[in-house]
C-alpha cells in the first residue's frame, strides 16, 4: 500500500470512496478489505487470518492430531460465504473498472483464505487416517476431533478392518485376527511420534526445559529452537509457541 501513495495512484481506500459516491451504498457491499471479515467474530480481520494462518502452520508440522479450532473454522467459513454473496450482489449492481478492480482483490483475498481453510481441513484428515485407532481410544477424542472427524475416523476403522478380514484374516485362525494388539514385543496401533524433531518458535517466555541430552535450555521469547516435539508440547497447547 506504501508504494501506491508515494507515486500518488489511486488506494483501495480511493476506490472505495468512488464507489460510495456512485451510490453503491445502495448494495448489500459495505465491507472494506480491513473488516470484510469482522462477521467471523470479535477478533479483526487481521488477527483472524494470523490466527488461522498459525493453527494451520501448527497442523502441519505437529506429528500429532491437534486440537480441532471449532471457533476459528467454523466461524470463518460461515464469514466466507456470506461476503461471497455479498461481493456477487455487487458485482450485478456495479460493472465499471473500479468496481472490477475492488471485486478482484477482495475475490483474491477470500480465496486465500479458503486455501488455509482447506488445507487444514485436509492435513488433519491425513493425520486422522494414519491414527485413526490411536485417536478412538482417546478418552477426550471429542475434544480433538470434530464431530464430522470423529465420524469420519469411525467409518475410516470399520472400513480399513472390514478390508483386512476379507482381504486375508479369515484364512488365518481366529488367534491371528487381531489387528490392535499392543505388547511389549509388538505394537499394531500406529501411534504419533512424540519424539519427532520440530522446529518451535517461542513466542512468551517458557523457562526452562530438559533436553534429550539431559541439558537444562532456557527457551526465551522470539528464539526458534529445534527440538523434540514431546518437550514442547505443553507450550504449544497454552498458545507459547508456534511451530515453523
Amino acid at each position: 500500500m506504501s508504494s501506491f501513495r508515494q507515486t500518488q495512484e489511486p488506494t483501495f481506500s480511493t476506490f472505495s470512496r468512488e464507489l460510495e459516491s456512485n451510490q453503491i451504498e445502495e448494495s448489500s457491499f459495505l465491507h472494506t478489505q480491513d473488516d470484510i471479515f469482522n462477521l467471523a467474530g470479535a477478533l479483526s480481520y487481521g488477527d483472524q487470518v494470523a490466527e488461522l494462518t498459525k493453527v494451520w502452520m501448527d497442523e502441519r508440522n505437529a506429528p500429532e492430531v491437534l486440537k480441532y479450532r471449532r471457533d476459528l473454522v467454523e466461524s470463518l467459513l460461515d464469514a466466507v460465504e456470506k461476503q461471497s454473496e455479498k461481493i456477487f450482489e455487487s458485482m450485478e449492481l456495479n460493472s465499471d473498472s473500479d468496481s472490477r478492480f475492488i471485486h478482484m482483490l477482495l475475490q483474491t483475498e477470500i480465496e486465500r483464505i479458503k486455501y488455509l481453510l482447506k488445507s487444514y481441513l485436509r492435513t488433519r484428515l491425513f493425520k486422522i487416517e494414519k491414527f485413526s485407532l490411536y485417536l478412538l481410544r482417546q478418552e477426550n477424542v471429542g475434544d480433538i476431533l470434530s464431530a464430522n472427524e470423529l465420524e469420519y475416523a469411525r467409518r475410516y476403522q470399520e472400513i480399513i478392518e472390514l478390508h483386512a478380514h476379507s482381504s486375508f484374516l479369515h484364512l488365518l485362525p481366529a488367534s491371528q485376527h487381531k489387528q490392535d494388539e499392543q505388547t511389549e514385543e509388538v505394537n499394531m496401533v500406529v501411534e504419533p511420534n512424540f519424539n519427532a524433531p520440530v522446529f518451535a518458535h517461542i513466542l512468551s517466555s517458557c523457562g526452562y526445559i530438559q533436553t534429550a541430552g539431559r541439558e537444562d535450555l532456557h527457551l526465551e521469547e522470539n528464539d526458534i529452537y529445534l527440538l523434540r516435539y514431546r518437550d514442547i508440547k505443553q507450550f504449544l497447547n497454552q498458545g507459547k509457541v508456534r511451530l515453523v
